[in-house]
């Protein structure tokens, strides 16, 4: 493809709303919101030292290095065909593990709105049906795909605009909900910041839009300008939308599933127009979430697989619509078995259903980032001499000071994940066994899949040689 220009429809607007749908998630608003007031002081840590370097980062591989495969692409550069094909599984699979999550929040705000006696396995059976239609949307046209994903960060946008301005209009009418102090917004180690690892999963998926290689219009130039515009917004939205929860909720009457219709109910009234408006803006955001990280990764995972280091039937592509329809028909089978495990152990909960998902994929996607940032230092020692139309400033120093940032913020999010009372000193491994088992699951496994798949398309390779010699001798 070439750097400069193509045949594609992205420009700098479609690319910063994909961006913004592909980061922002509403899903897990209210619990980032759950740290608390002290969560200010943590979005302006995380902002400053993780955000600003991920983006310069992204810009600088999306420009040097644009392709369909993206992260894909980038970690194979740097570290060969198997370290990438294991960070492209996590980062694909995730969006399998992290679709029920996401439609647990939606059938709890449909629940909440339209049939409160809905009960749980009501509401598994929404998650179900949702999740193969996510399936159907990306397998159809790349260009649906596209379309949910704007109107997703549209959706995002406005509900996120409507929470803002409905706390501070409850500041200014009762006072806060909480209490906003020096003492209540420096950091502590109460049970809240167990919820840090949620702002810096709020901040991942800049990255997405580099998979739609071929669906950007001219990624050297647009790339870095959308990155930074979305950055800008992103950060302003996250952080006006969880003030306005704070505002409103008081941090013991916060649920995590039912959370920004809370916030809004006391200030609009039960049942008003506008919270059931922004309830619905809210379910097809989440539509448009699942749709962007469903959708790229699974074009990563289907150019792993054309080169020999997925199974084949991953790599196949839906010869009318131009879609890589095995890869995404795997995410919905991933997401019903999760469902259906899940809805198991659950009992009754929601709540704790989601956030039990949320852990464990959230844990699974976000050790990929690892060799996601790596790869950059690996590529600038290792492959200097390719064009990078967009340059980290500063040279090398600055630029292993991005990337080990960024390393570092990652680290911490998988461990908080998967322990997420390790900041009192306590591991309860009644909810850490289960994510800890369930990661070292998903990474063996993968690892014999890559192992299987890597053998069988050497042999293939091998009989092709074979057969060509064997031709060229009887000639």
């Amino acid at each position: 493809m070439d750097s400069h220009s193509s045949s594609g429809k992205m420009g700098i607007s479609q690319i910063a709303l994909f961006c913004m749908c592909a980061v922002i998630v509403l899903e897990t608003l209210t619990a980032s919101a759950s740290i608390g007031p002290s969560g200010l002081f943590w979005w302006g840590i995380t902002l400053i030292f993780f955000i600003v370097p991920y983006s310069l980062i992204t810009s600088e591989l999306g420009t040097a290095y644009p392709a369909e495969g993206g992260i894909y692409d980038w970690i194979r550069r740097a570290f060969g065909a198997r370290m990438s094909t294991r960070a492209v599984y996590l980062y694909w699979l995730a969006g399998g593990l992290w679709m029920p999550a996401g439609y647990i929040l939606f059938a709890g705000m449909f629940a909440r709105v339209f049939m409160p006696e809905l009960s749980l396995m009501g509401q598994v059976g929404i998650v179900l049906v949702m999740s193969w239609l996510t399936i159907a949307f990306i397998n159809f046209k790349t260009s649906v795909g596209i379309w949910l994903t704007v109107s997703g960060a549209i959706f995002k946008i406005t509900v996120i605009m409507i929470l803002g301005i409905a706390g501070f209009y409850h500041l200014f009418m009762h006072g806060p909900a909480n209490e906003f102090s020096l003492q209540t917004m420096l950091p502590s180690a109460s049970s809240g910041i167990g919820f840090l690892a949620v702002i810096v999963y709020n901040l991942v998926g800049l990255e997405l839009v580099a998979c739609m290689g071929k669906e950007l219009r001219n990624p050297v130039r647009d790339m870095p300008r959308a990155i930074l515009l979305a950055s800008l917004a992103i950060a302003f939205l996250y952080v006006f939308g969880s003030m306005g929860i704070l505002m409103a909720i008081p941090l013991e009457n916060l649920n995590l599933v039912s959370g920004i219709v809370d916030a809004l109910g006391p200030l609009l009234g039960e049942g008003s127009p506008l919270i059931i408006l922004v309830c619905v803006f809210f379910m097809l955001s989440i539509v448009g979430n699942q749709v962007t990280w469903a959708m790229a990764p699974s074009r990563a995972a289907a150019e792993a697989a054309r080169e020999g280091e997925l199974p084949a039937f991953i790599g196949r592509w839906h010869p009318k619509n131009n879609t890589p329809y095995w890869a995404n028909r795997i995410l919905g089978i991933v997401s019903t078995v999760i469902t259906l495990v899940y809805a198991w152990f659950a009992q009754g909960d929601n709540a704790n259903m989601f956030w039990s998902i949320f852990s464990f994929s959230s844990a699974c996607i976000i050790i990929s980032y690892l060799l996601f940032f790596a790869s950059f230092i690996k590529l600038r020692i290792s492959d200097p001499s390719t064009p990078r139309p967009f340059k980290v400033p500063g040279g090398m120093p600055v630029a292993i000071s991005c990337s080990l940032l960024c390393m570092a913020f990652i680290f911490m999010c998988a461990m908080l994940f998967i322990f997420p009372d390790l900041p009192k000193g306590m591991i309860d491994w009644n909810h850490s066994g289960p994510i800890l088992v369930g990661v070292i699951i998903v990474l063996a496994v993968g690892d014999i899949i890559i192992r299987r798949a890597e053998k069988a398309h050497s042999k293939l390779s091998y009989s092709a040689t074979a057969s060509e010699q064997e031709q060229v001798y009887t000639q």
